[in-house]
């Protein structure tokens, strides 16, 4: 079958690799119709995620048609809609008992290399899917690829960052960061009545983007974002803060953006080993900081799909490429330049 596959750090191509076949217990066999580039993609290709070796599939993006199932799988069958999570749980341990899929200490993630369970990706013709029972979801018959394909990863990160920010209506918001998880984050949002949601970035395609989404865009090369969030909230600051980006200089904005008593919601990836930050007045102005982690996917995703089937989320729109898998390469190109919001990608 044709795929993706990483080649050395910064460079991929598309070769001839064996079909995957069935090997663990409650596994299954997807024909993926449609598949999507992730700005994490990247951080495997760089090595920010180590643990991936040469020939390895990339891609965890997914939505296809079930061709094979193991006698374990109980919820699905040949023939069957489905979109993947880009995380995979055990479903077994004390966490995916309580439905806190993403806690899972035995987790794996699709196209990550060694350092995730080594699974191959879904930017291919046909992919492995450990735990199909939880690891999968069915389409309604009326719903495309590109309605369902962002329910596996970022549409359904961006409402786990809304929800664990807890808005409520008339609330104003500030989203920190406008790539696609950004953007996800902001039509989760508005699902919620806050009375403004304020989206801070530096990249105008991005802010053009959010701004037909429903955001205020605040452009950070023209104003300093924290300063001009207080002074359009009466020196006050705003209510939530969606931290998307995963930087320090990033989380500290949030930190200065928020009011005293406001909640800043993390979702942007962080590795930096420290944060020096002024903890006695972040203390006194009672500032509650949560760090969602990565998202919880399969205890999320049924509340997202339903967004989507009501009309009141159109994640699609993000795209901004459509292109054949054989091209994936460029695809990565167009990604890593900023050049795409968002590449999807056909077998």
């Amino acid at each position: 079958m044709r795929a993706l596959v990483f080649k050395d750090f910064g460079s991929v191509g598309v070769e001839d690799v064996p079909k995957p076949k069935l090997e663990e217990p409650g596994d299954a066999l997807v024909r993926v119709t449609m598949s999507a580039i992730c700005g994490s993609d990247l951080h495997v290709l760089h090595g920010r995620i180590p643990g991936m070796t040469s020939g390895g599939v990339l891609g965890h993006e997914f939505v296809g048609v079930v061709e094979q199932v193991s006698p374990e799988v109980t919820r699905f069958h040949e023939g069957d809609r489905v979109v993947g999570s880009f995380l995979i749980p055990c479903g077994q341990c004390w966490f995916c008992g309580r439905g806190l899929f993403s806690r899972c200490p035995d987790q794996r993630v699709f196209g990550y290399g060694s350092f995730f369970g080594d699974v191959a990706g879904a930017q291919a013709e046909y992919v492995r899917v450990p735990k199909a029972d939880l690891t999968l979801h069915s389409l309604h018959s009326h719903l495309t690829d590109e309605h369902a394909l962002f329910v596996g990863d970022i549409f359904t990160t961006g409402y786990d960052c809304a929800v664990e920010a807890q808005i409520r209506q008339g609330d104003t918001v500030a989203v920190v960061g406008c790539g696609p998880v950004g953007l996800m984050s902001i039509l989760a949002a508005r699902t919620f009545g806050p009375e403004k949601i304020y989206a801070i970035d530096t990249v105008s395609q991005r802010l053009e983007m959010a701004q037909t989404f429903g955001a205020i865009p605040v452009d950070g090369t023209a104003v300093h974002a924290p300063s001009h969030i207080q002074d359009v909230t009466g020196g006050r600051g705003a209510d939530e803060v969606l931290e998307c980006v995963g930087t320090v200089p990033a989380l500290l904005d949030a930190i200065d953006i928020v009011r005293p008593g406001g909640r800043i919601s993390v979702i942007g990836a962080h590795s930096d080993p420290d944060l020096p930050f002024a903890l006695n007045l972040t203390f006194v102005r009672a500032v509650d900081l949560k760090f969602c982690g990565t998202a919880n996917i399969p205890g999320r995703w049924d509340d997202a799909l339903e967004m989507i089937d009501s009309g009141r989320a159109h994640p699609d729109e993000i795209i901004s490429h459509r292109m054949k898998l054989d091209d994936a390469a460029r695809g990565y190109e167009l990604f890593e330049s900023r050049e795409a919001m968002k590449v999807v990608l056909t077998p």
